[in-house]
């Protein structure tokens, strides 16, 4: 069953839209990875303080909220194809005149850089969810998130990995310039894709952004059986944001270990992450997908209470693989949304709940770094691993059969 999963995996890469797209994200995930620990770096020693990380937080996580509605018309109206190749494209341009303009003598304001990524981040998403479907057969579309799941997460470890080294030996300037470097590369791979046709109904055409926006909420009121989905999806999208911050502050304050050991983690949750991507889909066709997406959030669930109550260093090993197991769900969430909502309606749903979780996210970080907070990593824990049970209980009672196209 494994060997023929593979061969399907291999299959999909016979299409060369799917290829452009996963090199794309590929370059996009290192690039983010090396831009992740730079900015935060640069500005922790801006303003000398944990505040000043949480700041640059909140402006990357801000677009996203402030323009969904915009956001999803966008995706839904225009090319998505273009959408995304300017998403990388611009983030990689900034960055570059970024590191220019520092290189010249000029400071330019880290916590502008932040808002321009973040609202070039946001228009991701909500045209990548889509363009999948539309390049890949529905009963290949689980294999497909899956294995651009398990890209990402290869991306993201291999520029964090290489963000110290880079840091060290080209210094901050340099780091940025090569993830700016990346992210032009990622646009390129996205300008390769196939295009699709949108299919914008022409009586539509002269509807207003607003007008448009408001028929998605209307859509959604009308279309019961999208709120699970895209419930979940929200859930695993908050999880998967916050999971791998809280690790730092737990393995200083409650572990007291070192940075290797917290090395160890983060791989040992790379590789959950990895392995459910490789799994899961074989699950999904001996379960059903909604089966599979609970029994992942119940194995989530279950490590992130261990580690609310945990203190020793041993045990967060295979904790910390089963966490990342669990993660892997992100790809079925994601499924679940493309199958049961209307092409047509996929960007607009895809940054709506983008809106909702970044809230959720933006709320977490600012509670990790607010000075006087008594709220402890572990109990961060206990919260996140209630939120991942809650996501199990929606799809166990549910009962949607969601099979029907998969």
């Amino acid at each position: 069953m494994l060997v023929e999963e593979l061969k399907e995996r291999m299959d999909l890469f016979e299409n060369p839209s799917y290829v452009y797209f996963t090199l794309s994200g590929l370059c996009g995930t290192l690039a983010n990875g090396l831009n992740y620990i730079a900015l935060s770096w640069l500005a922790y020693n801006t303003h000398n303080a944990i505040s000043g990380v949480a700041m640059m937080m909140f402006f990357l996580w801000m677009p996203s909220i402030v323009f969904a509605p915009l956001l999803g018309v966008m995706a839904d109206r225009y090319s998505r194809k273009a959408l995304m190749t300017l998403s990388n494209s611009v983030r990689g341009i900034t960055l570059l005149a970024f590191t220019l303009l520092w290189q010249q003598g000029l400071e330019p304001n880290i916590l502008l850089l932040s808002a321009v990524v973040g609202l070039f981040i946001a228009f991701y998403l909500p045209a990548a969810v889509p363009y999948i479907q539309s390049i890949v057969p529905k009963e290949k579309l689980i294999s497909a998130n899956a294995t651009i799941d398990m890209i990402y997460e290869l991306g993201t470890v291999i520029g964090m990995g290489l963000s110290g080294v880079l840091i060290a030996t080209l210094g901050i300037e340099g780091t940025l310039a090569i993830s700016g470097g990346l992210f032009v590369v990622a646009g390129i791979f996205n300008l390769l894709m196939q295009s699709p046709k949108t299919t914008i109904d022409n009586q539509k055409q002269g509807y207003s952004w607003w007008q448009d926006y408001c028929e998605s909420l209307r859509y959604f009121r009308r279309t019961p059986k999208l709120l699970i989905p895209y419930i979940n999806l929200m859930i695993v999208s908050v999880l998967l944001m916050t999971v791998p911050v809280i690790l730092v502050p737990y393995t200083k304050e409650v572990l007291n270990a070192d940075t290797q050991t917290f090395a160890f983690y983060e791989a040992l949750y790379s590789l959950g992450v990895m392995v459910g991507g490789l799994l899961s889909p074989v699950l999904c066709r001996k379960f059903t997908t909604s089966r599979t997406l609970a029994l992942l959030l119940m194995v989530l669930s279950f490590g992130l209470f261990s580690l609310s109550i945990n203190s020793r260093i041993d045990w967060v090993f295979p904790i910390y693989f089963m966490i990342g197991f669990g993660l892997s769900s992100w790809a079925l969430s994601i499924t679940l949304t493309q199958l049961h909502c209307n092409p047509d309606f996929q960007g607009r749903m895809q940054a709506n709940f983008n809106a909702i979780s970044g809230a959720f996210i933006l709320l977490l970080y600012l509670l990790m770094a607010h000075q006087g907070s008594n709220v402890s990593s572990q109990q961060l824990y206990l919260i996140l691993s209630l939120l991942a049970a809650s996501g199990m209980v929606f799809i166990v009672f549910s009962n949607q059969d969601s099979e029907h196209a998969v």
